[in-house]
């Protein structure tokens, strides 16, 4: 019994325990790969850390160096840009006045000519009543002195 139990474990391990199998494969993928790939990484890795170490070496100064010589001019640039700017708005904000007083005058001329009018309306009313009373008060002098000259 022990044989026959030994025999299915057997036939039971080699149906089911795909380990022995799965290991040889994995192994097999492994060295593909590596063969495949061989050493691209490191070979990647130390033409970086070249560029990395010339960059460093040269690079660094001559940029320092270019940076010296034109930083001084392009700033000069920038502020003669900024000052032209500046002026320009300063333009803008002038005639933006202009403009604004303009319209400002033509509102206060407008207003002026509506006043002169209603005062000379108001005149000419005024005129028209100071010659109803004068011509009233004359006729009451003429009959007072038709009265007296009666009397």
């Amino acid at each position: 019994m022990a044989a026959a139990a030994s025999d299915v474990n057997e036939v039971f391990s080699r149906l089911f325990d795909h380990r022995p199998f799965l290991k040889g494969e994995i192994e097999f993928f492994k060295k593909e790969f590596e063969e495949k790939r061989g050493d691209r990484e490191v070979e990647h890795l130390f033409r970086s850390l070249e560029l990395i170490t010339e960059i460093k070496e040269g690079q660094i100064e001559k940029i320092v160096g270019s940076s010296d010589d034109n930083l001084p001019r392009t700033i000069a640039d920038i502020q003669v840009a900024l000052h032209m700017c500046e002026d320009t708005l300063d333009t803008e904000t002038k005639f933006i006045s202009e403009e604004l007083l303009v319209k400002k005058r033509g509102e206060r001329t407008a207003r002026l000519a509506n006043v002169q009018q209603d005062v000379q309306e108001k005149l000419k009313v005024l005129e028209e009543t100071y010659q109803e009373k004068e011509k009233a008060m004359r006729a009451r002098f003429q009959q007072l002195e038709s009265r007296a000259g009666c009397v």
